[in-house]
């Protein structure tokens, strides 16, 4: 019976906060003079950090993966528990 009380008390908050926001009116859709909350810009992404490696050469990389057997190799890395495809 002693933690029953502090439940009780823990919903009766929660639910009288629920009905606090809920009683809000939202603004019409269709009323082009509805008033709406600004939007903010977001920031844009930093840039990319110097010690980052350079983009790969595309045509390097795929005479590599021709030179060990194409991606049916690669496969087999991935998923050594299927048969080879």
């Amino acid at each position: 019976m002693p933690l029953l009380f502090p439940r009780v008390a823990a919903l009766l908050a929660a639910g009288l906060a629920l009905s606090a926001t809920a009683q809000t009116p939202r603004p019409d859709p269709a009323d082009p003079r509805a008033q709406v909350p600004r939007v903010a810009p977001r920031q844009a992404p930093p840039p990319q950090a110097a010690d980052d490696p350079p983009p790969a050469d595309w045509r390097a990389a795929n005479a590599r993966v021709e030179r060990v057997g194409g991606w049916r190799t690669y496969a087999r890395e991935t998923l050594p528990s299927e048969k080879p495809l």
